[in-house]
């Protein structure tokens, strides 16, 4: 079978969702890890099991590469994991979603070297480090726009998009991967990517308190940055009734990322489905579980923040919840006692 039949044969397989990511000189538990996965569910499962949940991960070992397989998934197109699984390393990532566009990235040692639609890599569209280092060999296989309304290049798009990715690893998965049991693992994110741009308080030209805040926080030292920063994060667990959680305040005494296999990364796995649910199911809670799922998830993007170090992004990431209108976590007096506290090292 021919590259592209292949490839085609793969995608009815893994149906209209899936998202395959390949990575370099890693075996396929490490692989595993490098997307988020939690230690106590890795086992083999079928190819049945794996569709039970899209959080779900296989990932096999080919050559220099292991492939982890998502069927009804797509984790792995999120740029920011994408990137901090290809930290010292090398990335490439092929993905159809049933609801959204396709994707396709190339990342090395944490850069994006490429990126882009699949059923639309026009020049202009295409991102990355270094766009236009594939269009040759994205040419010859057929990854471009259409010329005019009658081509359907799309049609054929990610099939064109994992021989890309053949080409560059040099390994293909054998054909029906997911007929044998494989190691797999439910993959959480939130563990191994830092605070994004969008975690992280932005002046807001409608919005002069937000706009405040910024502008204290940019002035202030580096020391007092962080010291407001964890203190931050400490009222708002103290607001949703997290303060005493096992582990939480040496956590934020020390600034380590929070381990997934640790008894507070439990904690806040817990707390991430808790999340998911008032985004999915809202119906399923009552208006005061709902209202704590929404602080829950503003609290986590702080949380996260608290590990970085750059200290000015983790006190942006701890400002953060003061956008988010909810009562307690944008309170009024905090907000103030907070910009006192900036200023007066500032000054």
């Amino acid at each position: 079978m021919d590259d592209l039949a292949h490839a085609r044969a793969l995608g009815d397989e893994l149906g209209g969702t899936f998202c395959l990511t390949y990575l370099k000189g890693v075996d396929a538990p490490a692989a595993l890890r490098r997307l988020g996965g939690c230690p106590e569910t890795v086992r083999e499962r079928t190819g049945a099991e794996l569709t039970a949940s899209p959080r779900l991960a296989a990932a096999v070992r080919l050559g220099a590469w292991s492939v982890v397989i998502e069927p009804g998934g797509a984790l792995g197109a999120d740029r920011a994991l994408l990137e901090a699984a290809s930290r010292g390393a090398a990335a490439v990532c092929v993905s159809r979603h049933a609801g959204a566009a396709g994707h396709f990235a190339y990342a090395v040692d944490g850069t994006t070297v490429t990126g882009f639609d699949p059923a639309y890599p026009a020049e202009e569209t295409v991102w990355g480090s270094d766009p236009g280092m594939l269009r040759r060999l994205m040419d010859a296989l057929g990854l471009r726009p259409p010329s005019d309304e009658s081509e359907r290049t799309w049609e054929d798009a990610e099939a064109r998009a994992i021989v890309l990715a053949q080409r560059i690893t040099g390994v293909r998965l054998p054909e029906r991967p997911l007929r044998t049991a494989l190691v797999s693992a439910e993959l959480e994110p939130w563990f191994v990517t830092p605070a994004s741009r969008g975690d992280l308080l932005r002046a807001r030209r409608r919005d002069p308190d937000t706009a405040e805040l910024v502008a204290a926080a940019e002035t202030a030292g580096a020391e007092r940055q962080r010291a407001v920063a964890v203190a931050e994060v400490r009222r708002q667990a103290a607001v949703l009734g997290l303060a005493d959680t096992p582990g939480l305040t040496p956590a934020l005494d020390a600034g380590h990322p929070i381990e997934v296999g640790s008894p507070l990364g439990a904690r806040v796995r817990g707390w991430l489905a808790t999340v998911r649910q008032g985004a999915e199911h809202p119906d399923r809670l009552t208006e005061q579980e709902r209202a704590h799922a929404a602080g829950l998830g503003w609290f986590l993007g702080a949380l996260r923040g608290r590990s970085d170090p750059d200290p000015r992004v983790a006190l942006l990431a701890a400002l953060k919840p003061y956008a988010s209108g909810l009562p307690g976590l944008a309170d009024g007096p905090a907000r103030a006692a907070v910009l006192a506290a900036l200023r007066d090292q500032a000054h």
